[in-house]
């Protein structure tokens, strides 16, 4: 088992690292998955359960510790004057393994790489104003100059959700981030390690004159399975579970109407989230870069 995780590693290390990111995660539920018809007061009292570390954050712990413990065995051979034969290539591999997992454990626990909100994209994209109200501790419910409305929704991977979204007449803007998680100003790696609760998701702002927020939900609804939990297509894992996350009381009634017909088309129990919207926290520009525009 240890030379298979230490081959792929030193085989292929970026590309399992973000096989592994992609596709891991708790598989606890986090939040709460309610019914529409549910009282406020009864989903206050629900119960979460606590994320797990990813499949990702354990395989580089365990990677890593054995690169370690390699390292302790090989560098005294390898300084020893007297060595017939010195372990440099084991050394070099092992070392640069080690610094791989070091520093992806370090940006899953949000040690470093930590996101820089004033420097996000601001020109047709929404993720600067976004960054301005997470960092201020807002949910928006209109757009700063009071113009347009703000939604908040995921549907599983954010780059094919973004994309689905921007080519609606009406969606004036869009970013992709993280939101309904527990820790403040969260990285993908943190997201992806399954252990902050949070799910990938997009906020917009959005022409109430052109599109409506019904037909907004109806479009996030007919891009997942609803009843799939923590699942859209061949990503699994909290961090890709779907969810409408309303901004208003206008806005949240119109998400249960809308979750309530779709129930009433299924016999297995949606699992689409609910919840009023929290603080969303904006992703890496990077991910900006990913997301084509139409």
């Amino acid at each position: 088992m240890r030379r298979a995780l230490l081959a792929l590693t030193v085989a292929s290390p970026l590309s399992a690292a973000f096989i592994l990111s992609r596709s891991s995660g708790s598989a606890a539920p986090t939040g709460c998955i309610f019914p529409p018809r549910m009282a406020e007061g009864d989903r206050k009292r629900t119960i979460s359960l606590p994320s797990l570390p990813s499949l990702q954050t354990v395989v580089f712990g365990l990677v890593g510790a054995q690169s370690a413990f390699s390292l302790t065995s090989n560098v005294p051979k390898l300084l020893a004057e007297s060595a017939a034969v010195r372990p440099f290539v084991p050394v070099a591999i092992d070392a640069a393994v080690f610094g791989f997992c070091a520093l992806n454990l370090l940006k899953g626990f949000g040690l470093v790489g930590r996101i820089d909100y004033a420097k996000l994209e601001s020109e047709l994209s929404f993720a600067r104003e976004a960054g301005e109200f997470a960092v201020a501790g807002e949910v928006p419910t209109r757009s700063r100059d009071g113009r347009y409305e703000v939604a908040t929704f995921a549907g599983g991977c954010f780059w094919g959700t973004e994309l689905r979204f921007q080519r609606l007449p009406g969606v004036v803007s869009t970013c992709v981030g993280y939101t309904q998680g527990k820790v403040t100003q969260p990285s993908y790696e943190q997201v992806c390690s399954g252990t902050t609760g949070h799910t990938e998701g997009i906020q917009l702002t959005f022409d109430s004159s052109v599109v409506k927020y019904e037909s907004l939900c109806e479009v996030l609804l007919s891009s997942v399975d609803p009843t799939a939990l923590n699942r859209v297509g061949n990503d699994r894992g909290t961090q890709y579970r779907h969810g409408i996350y309303p901004h208003s009381d206008e806005q949240l009634e119109v998400a249960r109407r809308c979750i309530e017909r779709e129930q009433s088309k299924r016999d297995a129990r949606m699992v689409t989230e609910v919840k009023r919207a929290e603080v969303f926290w904006p992703a890496e520009n990077y991910h900006r870069a990913l997301s084509l525009t139409p």
